[in-house]
């Protein structure tokens, strides 16, 4: 497992440069842009009556429900555990796999938005799309394209309708077990995992059920007011331990190239371990690669592929870039990172000093729980449109109900190999989704083309622009 994780670690990265080089830097040169669609334009589109009114997503929507896929669990525990396996040097590459991811998924929404058909009124796109359709029509690859894109759909469907749910209330229910043990020393703790495991399940059955209209609904209301109510309380932290995030920053740079931290050498790791480890845990939290995102972003309402991808590029950036960096930073310098237990309680650890310990498993059981239930009812979008690829409209009522039964059967399933079946799927669904992005990213760049000769106001500029080759 860990040569495989290896593997496809060195894989993302490569293609990341690549897909950066062959889009000019966009995902650098224009994330300013990408900042100011979502806080600008797209609170507009998120209130557009006539996106409400049809069967389509906005813009924002389709951004809300894949960030909300993706802003999940792994960013407190999944992070917090990938310091506890990597040591702190794993954080810096979580940043590098966020720095090259946002030019991976902002290729794959042009190409997803490029290759999308309309089916009964509804856009449909994604992988398996433009895999079919784009390297189809590519000499050498017609005979494999269609194989190969109802492979990954076979693949997302598995992750959306099982690994996900299963790791998301997996977490949902250890961190019950936590709230309970805080608020109640003398009852039983085990009482309390059942419980959370039914409640998650009922929330998550009632949304997916409404189909991809809802769930877009509901992510635009809820991932704006989860990530902000998390975020706040790391600055909390941050500010309480100011004095520590010096060495906290120190020992994530000190610590990504397998050199000890000063304090101690307590993460004597090898820097393909930790490297490793924080790739594997980045490209998991914010799904740059995998293949998922353009499922949801091909349901928007919008005309403009570009303008559209600049959503995927703040979703990496508010998912690894903010959010894991905050969850990071904050058990580092607490130095909750020497706490013992999984990564939820080494979370549980950074906020008790700020908060109290009752008080903190309270805010981190609920947040965790609203993660947990967007990012499950996020890939039960992916999940539905992948079965609807393989099997047509009749997949939408079995597909609901195994999302259902396994956000609840999740909570009693070892952590351990939870994490590890849901890696192996982000893998699977990477292979193909990658090396279709990398033969295909010329489209891609030709789209980047246009758009600046757009942006381009002067005649001599839009000529340059014109004839750049990327």
């Amino acid at each position: 497992m860990n040569a495989v994780s290896s593997f496809f670690a060195v894989l993302t990265l490569l293609s990341g440069a690549v897909l950066t080089l062959r889009t000019g830097f966009f995902q650098f040169t224009h994330l300013h842009r990408s900042l100011a669609v979502v806080f600008g334009k797209g609170r507009s589109e998120k209130r557009n009556k006539e996106a409400r009114k049809g069967p389509a997503l906005s813009p924002f929507q389709a951004m809300a429900s894949a960030l909300g896929g993706s802003v999940g669990t792994a960013n407190i525990a999944g992070t917090a555990g990938a310091i506890a396996l990597g040591g702190p040097g794993a954080v810096f590459w979580m940043w590098i796999a966020g720095l090259l991811g946002m030019g991976v998924k902002f290729t794959e929404i042009v190409l997803a938005l490029l290759y999308r058909e309309k089916r009964n009124g509804e856009y449909v796109g994604g992988p398996m799309l433009y895999i079919e359709k784009g390297l189809g029509k590519r000499r050498g690859f017609a005979l494999f394209a269609r194989p190969v894109a109802r492979l990954f759909a076979l693949f997302g469907l598995l992750a959306g309708s099982l690994s996900t749910p299963l790791v998301q209330s997996n977490t949902v229910g250890e961190s019950a077990e936590l709230m309970l043990a805080s608020l109640f020393p003398e009852a039983e703790p085990s009482f309390f995992r059942p419980a959370a495991a039914l409640f998650c399940a009922v929330l998550v059955g009632a949304a997916v059920l409404g189909g991809v209209k809802r769930i877009g609904r509901i992510s635009g209301y809820t991932v704006p007011f989860m990530a902000l109510a998390y975020a706040a309380a790391c600055c909390a932290v941050l500010f309480v331990f100011r004095r520590n995030l010096g060495m906290a920053l120190g020992s994530i740079v000190r610590g990504a190239f397998g050199l000890r931290p000063a304090a101690g050498g307590l993460f004597g790791y090898g820097m393909l371990r930790t490297m490793r480890v924080g790739i594997a845990r980045g490209v998991y939290s914010n799904e740059a690669g995998v293949g998922s995102a353009p499922i949801a972003h091909a349901a928007a309402e919008t005309t403009d592929p570009v303008k559209q991808g600049m959503y995927g590029i703040f979703e990496v950036f508010a998912d690894t870039l903010v959010i894991c960096t905050l969850t990071a930073v904050s058990v580092l310098a607490s130095g909750a990172f020497t706490a013992k237990g999984g990564g939820t309680a080494i979370a549980l650890a950074a906020f008790s000093p700020v908060f109290g310990k009752k008080a903190s498993a309270v805010f981190l059981a609920f947040s965790l729980l609203l993660f947990a239930y967007t990012s499950i009812i996020g890939w039960s979008v992916y999940a539905l449109r992948c079965g609807e690829h393989l099997f047509g409209k009749k997949a939408k009522l079995p597909c609901c109900a195994v999302i259902t039964l396994c956000s609840a059967l999740g909570a009693f399933i070892p952590a351990a190999r939870v994490w590890q079946f849901g890696e192996i799927l982000n893998y699977l669904m990477a292979a193909p989704n990658l090396i279709a992005l990398l033969l295909l990213s010329g489209e891609a760049a030709r789209e980047v083309r246009a758009f600046r000769c757009t942006e381009a106001k002067k005649p001599r500029l839009r000529k340059a622009f014109s004839k750049l080759n990327f």
